[in-house]
């Protein structure tokens, strides 16, 4: 007997998040026959090309058995899987990503995106995307495995909806920085104000610093560089003049404990900055140090500058913001 909706619906109980997410994956649609789980060998493969960690990528492929003698977990990755892979060359968000208890799999979106890869390795392919560029984009998927770690001490994987968008061909990482596909959004007054004619779905590449080291000033200009290559090169349809940046790097208040010719000052100073902000409190707890909300900061490492100032600052009682900004390209 074949697994349906409502046994399904059953199962995930009544919380609205999870019954919200199942009406997602049933207006989907059927999954095509090609959209397939790997076996645990060709999983453990891909997985250290993604570059999970190897501890990480053994136990995930090692629970691939149980996941494919569970025919409400397959149906259920399938679905997820076919929801990302029908909007593969997307950029819009893409759905509700709803954590799951853990006996239906700490790796469970790991899953869905290792079904999905053939996918957006084709439209990567179509696209003629250099092949070293597509696989440390779809990489993001090891950092996050290995962010999920580092921060709780357990396997899993940090924000799918943010791996959903490299699956989905909408985010490039070119250099030193990421790049994602998408529009100026509610940054268009503000670049109004500035005598620009830009309206709110005028073409803008979201600006993403790679937790991959420093910010080297000369890193950053080759990937600037390489974003107005690659983007003309490989999606002429979209012209691209203007880049939006939203990050905790451009809190002005980092300017009181970090010197001026710092690497995260002189990025900074690169973008216009407008005047909304959002909490950043977490991010930077996150980001910089591994570490959850609520996290003692007394515990917290204070090697560096940047972190014995964003340390000070919150014992202080005060709050970091996440900062938006744009430029010209």
């Amino acid at each position: 007997m074949g697994v349906g909706v409502e046994e399904v619906a059953g199962l995930l109980g009544d919380d609205p998040a999870l019954v919200e997410w199942l009406g997602e994956l049933e207006r989907a649609g059927e999954p095509p026959d090609e959209l397939v789980i790997p076996t645990a060998e060709t999983a453990l493969t891909l997985l250290l090309r993604l570059r999970v960690p190897p501890q990480d990528a053994a136990e995930i492929a090692a629970g691939l058995p149980d996941l494919q003698r569970n025919p409400v977990l397959v149906w259920l990755v399938r679905r997820c899987a076919h929801r990302t892979a029908a909007d593969v060359g997307g950029f819009r968000p893409g759905g509700s990503w709803p954590d799951l208890p853990d006996d239906w799999g700490r790796y469970f979106y790991v899953y869905v995106f290792l079904t999905v890869l053939p996918s957006v390795r084709a439209y990567h392919e179509q696209r003629d995307i250099p092949d070293d560029i597509s696989w440390v984009t779809l990489a993001a998927l090891g950092s996050a495995v290995e962010s999920h770690r580092q921060r709780l001490g357990t396997g899993g994987m940090d924000a799918p909806f943010w791996i959903d968008l490299h699956f989905r061909g909408g985010i490039y990482l070119l250099g030193r920085l990421g790049f994602n596909r998408g529009d100026l959004g509610f940054l268009a007054p503000a670049v109004q104000a500035a005598g620009l004619p830009y309206g709110e779905s005028e073409p803008a590449l979201g600006v993403h610093a790679a937790p991959t080291g420093a910010l080297d000033p000369a890193a950053c200009d080759a990937s600037f560089d390489l974003a107005r290559e690659f983007f003309g090169r490989h999606f002429p349809e979209e012209p691209y003049r203007i880049a939006r940046c939203g990050s905790w790097i451009l809190d002005e208040q980092l300017a009181e404990y970090l010197p001026a010719d710092s690497n995260i000052i002189r990025f900074q100073r690169r973008f216009r900055l407008a005047a909304e902000t959002r909490d950043g409190d977490a991010d930077v707890l996150s980001r910089i140090f591994g570490a959850a909300p609520g996290t003692d900061l007394a515990t917290l490492p204070r090697r560096t500058t940047l972190q014995r100032g964003l340390i000070d600052h919150l014992r202080a009682g005060r709050h970091w913001k996440i900062g938006f900004g744009w430029l010209e390209l």
